[in-house]
């Protein structure tokens, strides 16, 4: 028998409805792969609060994998280099459409560690795509602990869990799109 006091405990992540259409690849050079996830979503309020959208990401299944360069796998816990525990929403910056276009081709463009250039005609595919990602009145986002992990000096790389050293570069962008209801995550992966 319910206790007529006791209140009924919704979780936050209820507040947004995440569904996953599609994963795309696209190989940058032979050690680096750019990842696009289009998501649809529902949600329960009209206002956009970055903390309880970012807890419900976060949160979500699909977003808990293990990103390699060749390969991913479902990890409860895990997002790429990351443990999802030590994610949140403060570790999500905003950018200007502009700014985000510039930082992914200074990106694409600089040197990495270990990699060839990436190929022309793949940078010229990724800047085709970029104008179907943004509008107007997108929010673009950038996960910070991405500058941590991908700084140059080894030592202070920070291995969050046993399978963080597969990596030597990660990046992270989440495109939200209120007017159309969709969410994009792009995911630039390197070893």
């Amino acid at each position: 028998m319910q206790n007529s006091k006791e209140k009924k405990i919704v979780p936050i992540q209820s507040d947004w409805i995440f569904k996953l259409l599609s994963k795309n690849i696209l190989r940058l050079h032979e050690h680096g792969l750019i990842r696009l996830f289009s998501l649809d979503f529902e949600k329960t309020h009209a206002t956009f609060n970055k903390s309880i959208f970012f807890q419900s990401l976060i949160a979500s299944e699909f977003y808990q994998e293990l990103l390699f360069d060749h390969y991913s796998q479902a990890s409860k816990g895990k997002h790429g280099p990351f443990l999802t525990r030590n994610i949140n929403h403060e570790d999500f910056s905003r950018q200007s459409n502009n700014f985000f276009i510039e930082d992914l081709m200074q990106i694409l463009s600089s040197p990495k560690w270990g990699c060839p250039p990436i190929d022309p005609s793949n940078l010229d595919k990724v800047k085709a795509v970029i104008p179907s990602l943004i509008f107007e009145n997108s929010q673009i986002f950038f996960l910070d602990k991405c500058r941590t992990f991908n700084n140059s000096s080894n030592e202070a790389k920070i291995y969050e869990h046993e399978w963080s050293h597969n990596l030597s570069s990660f990046y992270e962008f989440v495109i939200y799109n209120p007017d159309t209801n969709k969410i994009h995550l792009l995911l630039l992966t390197y070893e």
